[in-house]
């Protein structure tokens, strides 16, 4: 159950700046919706300058590491997908676009210092309140861990 609130937690704070629209209760399910994100809608709220709350202060990212990707990719399925998905909100929200909307610096530091920046970060209250007061829990992740989630997203995000 950790597991399940920490992953909540961590890509709820990854979609902070996403303003997802109205849900579409699917047929099959009430708890996968239809995740519609119109992207004039989206907050604009220094996405691009904020890096969180954490130990990465600059990232450098060059070409998509496909080790990094299947890496990242395992270790979403393994820890995330009870709440996420790419794209449709299940306990969380969709991650596909999250690369275009932080800085990978906010990213790896979410997912690393998950606690604090849900305690010091206003976006990320919100977006708890969104999801009736459910924070993502803790995954403790380590850097390189935190790293192939990225490199996952990015690659989703193509």
């Amino acid at each position: 159950m950790k597991i399940f609130y920490t992953l909540l937690l961590a890509f709820i704070i990854l979609s902070i700046s996403l303003n997802i629209g109205e849900a579409m209760e699917s047929n099959k399910t009430s708890r996968i919706r239809a995740n519609s994100i119109d992207s004039t809608n989206v907050k604009k709220v220094n996405q691009k300058k904020e890096i969180g709350i954490g130990p990465i202060k600059k990232l450098k990212l060059g070409s998509l590491d496909e080790k990094l990707v299947n890496e990242g990719k395992s270790i979403f399925n393994d820890k995330c997908s009870a709440c996420h998905s790419l794209d449709v909100e299940v306990e969380g929200p969709a991650l596909r676009a999250i690369t275009k909307k932080l800085r990978p610096e906010y990213i790896m530091n979410y997912l690393l210092n998950t606690t604090e920046m849900q305690k010091k970060n206003s976006q990320l209250k919100e977006l708890i309140k969104k999801y009736n007061g459910e924070s993502m829990p803790d995954l403790e992740l380590k850097e390189p861990q935190a790293r192939a989630l990225l490199e996952y997203f990015r690659s989703a995000a193509k």
